[in-house]
């Protein structure tokens, strides 16, 4: 069973390595074969999910991070059963659909982020750790967020905003998963909600609860985070058909019930999400009824059936709990199918807006058959499951904490905002299919969403031309996909004792407990949900018979503030703010900042190291630590920064500040550490380059500081700023002896690698996880540069090539038409450049091998990809150096691939080991050909290419 558990996973996650090749070679057709592979692995559960229906959990562990007692533990529970399936059936669907939705061509990023969802929607709901949980919570947030921001211009503001959201949902999980691990010792999830801490510690139990509750109510849109789901609707439809009908705003839900066991019965926990599921279903019904387009409709339709769900998970009881996850299922299919029946009637009618929609039910009356059943079930009406779920929610509110009256507001409001519900899904059947008459001329939609939708004045939707454009025929492809979730919910109201078990199997793992028993039937005689429930529909079908003025009341009856004019108001408010803060420091030049830090250093070093020093609390100076060399390397620094400072000349400059990493390097050689000795070397040769060419476009002289007593400053300066950092450097090292990870480092680490160069395997093996981290940052702050450079045009750096001299072809640098606005002229500059053409032939091949061959002996010897990876950079800044006009070297695209495909190789490397070793980024030893061989050299061959990648945007 845990084989399968893992398997299921890991062929996901081979899911999102080889969709790259589908799309390539299938194009928009991918998605047939990512749907049946979901299909396919959602089989492979299986076995189980039986197991869950009996109450029994299936789990698998590997070791990751065993330092820290971080673990791939995977259960599968009931809770796991209902979301797991949901996530990779509707899912399905949804790639099916895409298949016809879509536009033609490769379509990667969608494809690509949708798999990478479900990776991270399946593993948040079987892992049993605590960190992964979070990991894989932020994914989902992040793959969300692209997947909106992918949808053009229009995307871009609600994308941010929706990151904003969740971001505040995400810190507060973050600090629950912290406090947790360290209040219960654990990060196994069933271990610490088990824990007996919760029962002992209720102030802490309470606050936990808040944090959890705070981070569910973002993803799952509870007021007031509501306005970011309407937002996202800048998505296209599959987008919103999966991720906010059946997976983000699932994931929300999914973590409220998860910590269930642990806060069910805490006060706060109660009291918080009853009153914001509450809230949110009546102003997500009232929004509902306030919109002009369809689409916006489902999405404040999705709100307050979420708030629903919400409030019952913090009723807390059996049933309630029951009514929750029934209402999960039911939501999934019949929001699912409404979505992308949003995307055919888009499709057939170029609009959707209903005041612009002719009436569809003679062209689409399979359509409207659809929508029918499916706004059925939403509405509740029998014998439909939304129906038989809706009234498991009502009875569930009998249950609420406190005194009974509490328990009929709840119901009371619970079945106001249903007669909402019953309105807005009227108005999508008969706004849609059978009125089709414009509604209200020139009305303006704005309900916490943001963005604005207009009607048959003309402003529409991007790509929609409204009731102008001719009709199409409904595509039955899309039809059918979009039909089979509201399809397959019909036959369960009349099958309830099969569904039964699954309800169960989550309400008890939502409480830890095995004697759960719920009856599920369409008819459970006279009771007060069932008068409730027949007002409801009363008062809907009245609602129908006014509704051309109920619809007209509602689109006027908006609310005057939105969701993101709160959100603009924040960033007017924290702009001000931030204004104000900076305004000390606001000065650009970057001399201000640099004096005041370094200023604020030498007074607080000096002043504390007399104080210290008075005191008597340094301990003594290890012997041995000082040479002669020493004296005359201080000597020399100082020479060469006082020349800095009184230098007039930028070559001068630029000598005597090189001079000082030379220095540098000496010095370090000279404390026994060659690995920093060749990167401090080839970093100041890197450096140096970069310098000199932009001394290209620079004068030659610092004209601005010509002054005596500028120089004179600047100069004792120096020797100040110099001599504080010089007395902390002599106060706060060589005063102990060596540290015990270093004298382990020193005799352990041969043995175990089976490498003698400790820095080196520190680097690649020991301290691999940091390495990576450091990795990524770089890689990340490689590909911003990338972007913010691809940001400017051509236009502002060269000028029009008519005012440029024609260059002619010559076979040393290879030109091709005009030159830079660097280029002054090639006769004059290729005399100069001659030689350095002829050391490139020479050089280049003598780098390349040097490189080879500090890379292979990096395990041993001083060396190691990041070293290799400079000195083959030196080819980079040759040819810069080498070239009369500025020129790029290589594809414009080779940074980002490298970089990227640095970062991907240590992962895979990581992988290895996890899959080999049982822990992530473990190194596999061997002996091959005579030679020892270790996958940390693999892992060094990614920092290799990001290194050279990083030093490509640098130039």
């Amino acid at each position: 069973m845990s084989g399968l558990l893992l398997t299921s996973l890991v062929a996901l996650l081979c899911l999102v390595v080889v969709t790259p090749l589908i799309t390539k070679l299938c194009g928009r057709q991918s998605g047939w074969l990512l749907g049946a592979a979901y299909v396919g692995i959602s089989a492979a559960l299986l076995p189980a999910s039986a197991q869950a229906l009996h109450g029994r959990t299936t789990s698998a562990t590997l070791s990751w991070v065993p330092s820290f007692g971080v673990q791939l533990s995977f259960r599968f529970d009931g809770i796991s059963l209902v979301f797991a399936h949901i996530a990779l059936l509707i899912g399905a669907c949804v790639l099916f659909y895409s298949t016809r939705y879509l536009s033609r061509g490769r379509n990667l990023s969608f494809y690509w982020l949708m798999v990478t969802f479900t990776f991270a929607m399946l593993a948040l709901v079987i892992t049993n750790d605590l960190i992964v949980l979070f990991i894989a919570w932020e994914v989902t947030s992040l793959v969300s967020f692209m997947l909106i921001a992918r949808s053009g211009e229009n995307g871009h503001a609600p994308s941010l905003r929706t990151m904003f959201f969740t971001f505040i949902g995400g810190v507060s999980l973050l600090v629950s998963v912290c406090v947790i691990i360290a209040a219960t010792g654990t990060t196994a999830i069933s271990d610490a909600l088990a824990s007996p801490l919760w029962e002992t510690r209720p102030g802490l139990a309470s606050v936990v609860a808040v944090l959890v509750a705070v981070a569910a109510m973002s993803k799952s849109a509870q007021f007031p985070f509501h306005s970011w789901l309407p937002d996202a609707m800048a998505a296209i439809t599959p987008v919103s058909a999966y991720l906010h009908a059946a997976a983000v705003v699932k994931a929300g839900i999914f973590l409220a019930i998860r910590f269930s066991p642990a806060f069910h019965d805490v006060l706060i926990w109660n009291v918080l999400l009853i009153s914001a599921g509450l809230v949110t279903t009546a102003i997500g019904g009232w929004c509902a009824l306030n919109q002009d387009d369809v689409k916006k409709l489902m999405a404040y339709s999705t709100v307050s059936q979420l708030g629903l769900i919400i409030a019952a998970v913090g009723v807390g009881t059996e049933v309630a709990l029951g009514a929750a996850v029934l209402h999960v299922m039911a939501h999934a299919l019949f929001k699912a199918g409404l979505f992308m029946m949003v995307g055919v009637i888009d499709h057939t009618a170029h609009t959707r807006l209903f005041s612009a929609f002719p009436a569809l039910k003679r062209i689409a009356p399979g359509s409207m058959v659809l929508c029918i059943i499916g706004a059925g079930s939403m509405a509740g009406i029998p014998p439909l499951l939304g129906f038989v779920s809706k009234e498991a929610i009502l009875l569930g509110f009998a249950g609420t904490p406190g005194a009974e009256v509490f328990a009929w507001v709840a119901l009371l409001i619970a079945g106001g905002a249903s007669v909402l519900t019953f309105a807005y899904c009227a108005k999508l059947i008969f706004g849609v299919f059978i009125d089709g008459t414009p509604v209200v001329a020139g009305h303006r939609n704005r309900c916490g969403d943001g963005s604005e939708s207009l009607n048959h004045t003309g402003h529409q939707p991007a790509g929609h031309d409204g009731h102008k454009a001719r009709l199409n025929n409904p595509d039955k492809l899309m039809v059918i996909c979009a039909g089979l979730p509201i399809l397959a919910s019909v036959p369960l109201p009349f099958v309830l004792p099969l569904v039964e078990p699954i309800v169960e199997a989550g309400t008890q793992a939502a409480l830890a407990s095995q004697h759960t028993h719920l009856h599920l039937a369409l008819w459970h005689g006279l009771s007060r949900e069932l008068f409730v429930t027949v007002g409801i529909i009363g008062l809907g079908i009245a609602i129908i018979c006014l509704r051309r003025t109920v619809w007209s009341f509602f689109l006027r009856a908006t609310f005057p503030v939105s969701g993101a004019d709160v959100i603009e108001g924040l960033c007017r408010g924290l702009e001000r703010l931030g204004a104000v803060v900076v305004r000390p420091v606001s000065p650009v030049r970057a001399p201000t900042h640099v004096v005041a830090i370094l200023a604020a250093y030498a007074v607080v070093t000096l002043g504390g190291g007399a104080v210290i020093y008075l005191q008597g609390a340094l301990p003594p100076v290890q012997p041995g630590l000082s040479a002669p060399i020493d004296v005359l390397l201080l000597v020399m620094f100082s020479v060469s920064t006082l020349a800095v400072c009184f230098s007039r000349s930028r070559m001068t400059a630029t000598v005597a500040l090189s001079a000082i990493g030379i220095l540098a390097t000496v010095q370090i050689m000279s404390l026994g550490a060659p690995d920093v000795t060749l990167t401090q070397l080839l970093v100041e040769a890197m450096t140096i380059i970069v310098i000199m060419l932009v001394l290209q476009k620079l004068p030659r002289t610092f004209r601005k500081y010509r002054q005596k007593k500028t120089q004179i400053t600047r100069g004792v300066f120096a020797i100040i700023t110099g001599f504080s950092v010089g007395l902390s450097v002599w106060m706060l090292t060589g005063r102990r002896e060596r540290s015990g990870i270093a004298m382990y480092y020193l005799h352990n680490a041969p043995e175990i690698s089976g490498g003698n160069n400790i820095v080196n395997t520190i680097l690649v093996e020991f301290r691999a996880l940091d390495t990576l981290g450091e990795l990524t940052v770089l890689g990340m702050a490689g590909i911003a540069i990338v972007a913010t450079l691809s940001s400017v045009r051509d236009k502002y750096i060269d000028p029009p090539a008519s005012e440029v001299p024609e260059v002619p072809r010559t076979p040393w640098v290879g030109l091709r038409g005009k030159g830079s606005i660097a280029y002054r002229a090639v006769k004059t500059a290729w005399p100069n450049v001659v030689a350095l053409q002829l050391t490139v032939r020479v050089m280049t091949p003598v780098l390349i091998l040097a490189s080879v061959i500090i890379f292979y002996r990096g395990h041993n010897e001083p060396g190691g990809g990041f070293i290799a990876a400079l000195v083959a950079s030196a080819i980079i800044g040759l040819l810069y150096m080498s070239t009369s006009v500025d020129r790029a070297i290589g594809p414009p695209q080779a940074p980002l691939y490298l970089i990227g495909g640095g970062i991907v190789v240590a992962v895979i490397t990581g992988m290895i080991g996890l899959i080999a070793a049982g822990s992530f980024l473990e190194p596999l030893h061997g002996h091959f050909l005579g030679q020892h061989w270790t996958t940390s050299m693999l892992f060094d061959v990614g920092v290799y290419m990001a290194v050279m990648g990083m030093i490509l945007v640098s130039f």
